[in-house]
């Protein structure tokens, strides 16, 4: 039966001229890149934990959550946001739109509280009281990741795919969601951070004690964000997508200080580095640079930009969790060469490059999960792998002209 199957998939595939390298539910093309609902549903003041702010208040943390209606798939992929407002203002609730936005392309969008900074302003906020709120944030952002995890584990009321689960924000939450999914333990933190990580629970925090559940992503979205340092991205981190402006003073777009009200107040590397760093140990990302403008989130001033960011970044996303659409008709004939071996294999797929082409390759499962991805190899390891039908898509870096091939692992 199972040589049957591979066999009727292999014939499908050769007579296509146009294949999806997976074939995770509710990928038809469209769903999680363009509007196939026209109405949302939302399920407001959600309390997801708890903590303390920098002024010594407890505060109790909410999120929102908004469904695409008459939506029958069982398990949908998160997206999950935070606002913006230098860490000093903003609600969730200034982020409806766009949730409403993601949840009309089949997402579930979820607009999450964090806390602020709640001292006087005058004198101004320091570096280090800056930096302790972005930290009381991580916490909190952490804690809402796992509540909707938990809920899928238990009541499953929002019908959320746990390994689907991509965050994000605009500006200051765009800092958030960027430290949240790629700062971890390994990295290099000097001692006053990881003083102040350790101060507030740790890299899990303190927000809510249900750390039994997994605080990772699968990517994020960085609208206007950045890293307090890009290097902190490394080969494990998870792809994603941001849109910043080149001349932007807020965030900077290269690096430099964030600025309040055109004071400097902490060191950050923006849209650019963090591109540049991921780029160079090959970690999946797509940068769209507004170009000549000194303007912050200025690209959701009209209609027409609004829908077009929406747009860019669910394009992204649904290529995560979808993979992209490959017409063999325009694969040049050097692509087409590249062929793997063993196959089946059981420890190492190999590949046959004849025209030494500079590839990106990308081992998908057979729901288009990334497994695992490598630039400039004709190697891969699948020995830690389990048996089964997987793709790799194989990528010309001169021309991001791609094939998908099929690999059975034993």
């Amino acid at each position: 039966m199972k040589k049957l199957l591979l066999a009727t998939v292999f014939l499908f595939i050769a007579a296509s001229t146009t294949m999806v390298a997976q074939t995770y539910p509710g990928c038809d093309g469209d769903r999680f890149r363009s509007d196939v609902f026209a109405e949302v549903q939302a399920t407001n003041d959600i309390q997801f934990g708890e903590g303390v702010t920098i002024a010594g208040n407890t505060q109790q943390l909410f999120l929102d959550v908004y469904e695409p209606m008459d939506d029958e798939l069982e398990a949908r992929p998160v997206v999950m946001l935070a606002f913006g407002g230098s860490f000093i203002t903003g609600e969730r609730q200034d982020l409806e739109a766009l949730c409403v936005a993601y949840a009309r392309q089949g997402y579930v969008a979820v607009t999450i509280d964090y806390r602020l900074y709640d001292l006087p302003l005058i004198p101004f906020p320091t570096a280090d009281e800056m930096r302790e709120v972005v930290v009381k944030a991580l916490s909190d952002y952490k804690a809402a990741i796992r509540f909707m995890r938990e809920d899928a584990a238990t009541d499953n009321q929002f019908r959320i795919d746990p390994d689907q689960f991509f965050i994000g924000g605009v500006s200051a939450g765009a800092i958030a969601a960027a430290h949240t999914a790629v700062m971890q333990e390994s990295d290099d933190i000097d001692d006053f951070l990881l003083g102040l990580i350790e101060d507030n629970g740790g890299f899990e925090g303190n927000s809510s004690d249900n750390t039994e559940y997994s605080s990772e992503v699968q990517g994020f979205i960085s609208m206007s964000g950045a890293l307090n340092d890009a290097s902190w991205i490394d080969e494990n981190d998870p792809p994603f997508v941001s849109v910043h402006e080149d001349m932007d003073i807020t965030v900077p777009y290269g690096s430099g200080f964030a600025q309040v009200l055109g004071v400097n107040i902490v060191y950050l590397e923006g849209g650019r580095e963090m591109q540049l760093r991921a780029d160079s140990i090959g970690v999946t990302n797509e940068l769209r640079t507004i170009e000549n403008s000194f303007e912050h989130v200025g690209y959701f001033d009209t209609p027409e930009e609004f829908a077009s960011t929406i747009n860019f970044t669910t394009s992204f996303v649904h290529d995560q969790i979808c993979g992209e659409l490959t017409n063999v008709q325009d694969i040049t004939p050097a692509l087409q060469a590249v062929q793997v071996f063993p196959n089946p294999t059981t420890e190492l797929i190999q590949m046959r490059n004849p025209e030494g082409l500079p590839l990106q390759v990308r081992l998908l499962d057979a729901n288009g999960r990334l497994i695992k991805e490598a630039i400039n190899t004709n190697e891969l390891p699948v020995v830690d792998q389990a048996a089964g039908l997987y793709y790799l898509e194989v990528v010309d870096l001169r021309n991001q002209q791609r094939n998908v091939l099929e690999v059975v692992i034993q």
